[in-house]
């Protein structure tokens, strides 16, 4: 059976949906190298804040209509230049299906689109399934060192996009001048 995956600019509802699984009592959430609990409103609109004033860029990953998780492109240096991903597939019954593969294949897109021209992430040493996804993209293991503030080895991979920035007028689907390309 065939999933549809898609990418939409999150909302508060959105938000709160995801809090609901990832801030619970017994998940601790590192800032500063320390945990604190976060209430839904520092969560949401702490992240619906970021990315109005364009400190990240991040879409919710949906399949078949249900909203899943969250993919981010933060810590730019000079926009054009590279950012840090995050992906967080937060329902567990969506793990492991390739649908956070599909939803990195559109969000590169997009930040090529941007002219984000490298890309970082940073993942668990122990996680090798999110690992290989993220070397069938086309990521490379950089570095691996050790957190001191997780207690755990982490795997950087490094990605460089090619910039894809429309040469003239762009024309789409609305316009009555826009035709289907030809076979």
């Amino acid at each position: 059976m065939q999933h549809r995956i898609s990418l939409k600019n999150p909302s508060y509802d959105d938000y709160a949906q995801f809090y609901a699984m990832r801030f619970t009592s017994e998940v601790v959430y590192w800032a500063d190298d320390e945990p604190h609990q976060m209430s839904l409103d520092e969560y949401a609109l702490g992240r619906l804040t970021a990315q109005g004033s364009g400190e990240i860029i991040e879409r919710i990953i949906v399949v078949d209509g249900v909203p899943v998780g969250t993919i981010t492109a933060r810590d730019f240096v000079d926009r054009v230049c590279q950012c840090t991903l995050g992906i967080v597939i937060a329902d567990p019954r969506y793990w492991g299906h390739g649908y956070g593969y599909a939803a990195l294949r559109l969000f590169m897109v997009l930040l090529a689109e941007e002219g984000v021209g490298r890309v970082i992430l940073e993942t668990y040493a122990n996680n090798k399934r999110a690992q290989r996804c993220f070397h069938k993209i086309g990521f490379q293991k950089k570095r691996v060192f050790f957190a001191p503030n997780s207690g755990r080895f982490v795997v950087q991979m490094c990605m460089s996009l090619a910039p894809k920035r429309p040469i003239g007028e762009v024309i789409t689907r609305d316009d009555p001048r826009w035709r289907a390309p030809r076979r």
